[in-house]
């Protein structure tokens, strides 16, 4: 079956640019750790770790499947810290005596925490060299076999594409800020071979007088989110390309998932709704396992799709990195063959 210019769409996950030595969310946690211990031991490492611990107790307690990460740290931090505005804060009495004791007067040491991480975060995301990340360029290759523009949806905030491949619409120009209107060629204009939709974030943006640009700049405070879980961002471009990965998800034939977790809602919700919507509609879904049955089901079940012997078809688990299936699988002729045959008339 041919692959036309909407049957296949990409997610990356933080597991992409594994392959480049980017920290995968867990190392990020551990870079954290030995930070906080060897700087700040008295004070913000102690915060951490009573955070930690309570965290990892309630999701016990709700048997829930989510690991610990950076991203679900900042989210509870950023909750605590926002307490006052919580809807059920006037029904809460108190937090716990360890809380108020390791966050200090007006929880200034919560605040400290969430100002450390995210000064550090663009520091370990940012590569002195991203010629590891080269195997980027997999996507350009099939751009041009394939000769329709690709879209590409990123969890990432690192530049490892943008380094590594070159006709690519980020939303930006030159100092001009962000528009939304480049992701949408008229028929009079030529079509951009990659567009980029970064759902999270980048290191390079930087948002001031509620404006959005790139800047080349070290030591800016880059525009990124996390846990739009718990409180989506109603802010461009963040609700635009939520909205374009919705309307690609379900025009789509295939998602090739490439090193995604599964681990956040909003995105599964989206991903399973175009499932339910269309059942001849496959995952690809690129990762390392040691249990590809097991991964199956984790996959179904984060998407709330049932797990029976047609769905179980509709979920291709390629078991290798990202390099790997960039430098050698992505091609259209395997696209291909993934595609659902057409039924004949007679």
């Amino acid at each position: 079956m041919s692959v036309g210019e909407k049957s296949v769409i990409f997610l990356l996950g933080a597991g992409c640019s594994c392959d480049a030595n980017v920290p995968a969310s867990k190392e990020m946690i551990q870079k954290l750790e030995g930070l906080l211990e060897k700087t700040y031991a008295n004070d913000l490492y102690p915060l951490y770790r009573y955070v930690m611990y309570t965290m990892q107790y309630g999701k016990n307690l709700a048997g829930k499947l989510t690991d610990f990460n950076i991203e679900s740290l900042l989210v509870t931090l950023h909750t605590l810290n926002d307490y006052k505005s919580a809807i059920l804060y006037p029904f809460v009495m108190g937090y716990s005596q360890d809380l108020i004791e390791c966050a200090g007067e007006k929880f200034k040491n919560i605040e400290r925490l969430i100002d450390i991480i995210e000064k550090e975060l663009p520091k370990w995301v940012t590569l002195g060299s991203y010629t590891k990340a080269s195997y980027y360029k997999g996507f350009e290759k099939f751009q041009n076999e394939l000769t329709y523009a690709i879209r590409l949806f990123s969890l990432n905030y690192d530049l490892c594409l943008e380094k590594n491949v070159t006709a690519v619409e980020t939303g930006f120009i030159g100092d001009e800020p962000w528009d939304g209107n480049r992701f949408n060629k008229t028929d009079n204009e030529e079509e951009t071979p990659i567009y980029l939709y970064k759902l999270h974030g980048s290191i390079d943006w930087e948002r001031t007088n509620n404006q959005l640009k790139k800047s080349e700049q070290s030591g800016i405070k880059p525009d990124i989110i996390f846990g739009t879980d718990v409180k989506l961002q109603a802010i461009d471009p963040y609700l635009f390309y939520l909205y374009e990965f919705r309307k690609y998800a379900l025009f789509s034939e295939i998602i090739v998932v490439i090193g995604y977790s599964f681990n956040d809602n909003h995105i599964n919700d989206l991903i399973g709704q175009a499932m339910e919507t269309d059942k001849n509609k496959k995952i690809i879904s690129v990762s390392p396992t040691k249990d590809i049955k097991e991964e199956l089901k984790r996959i179904l079940y984060r998407l709330k799709l049932e797990n029976n012997a047609i769905n179980q078809r509709r979920i291709i688990i390629e078991n290798t990195g990202a390099k790997d299936f960039l430098e050698k699988k992505l091609t259209v002729d395997y696209i291909s063959q993934q595609l659902s045959q057409t039924e004949l008339p007679f």
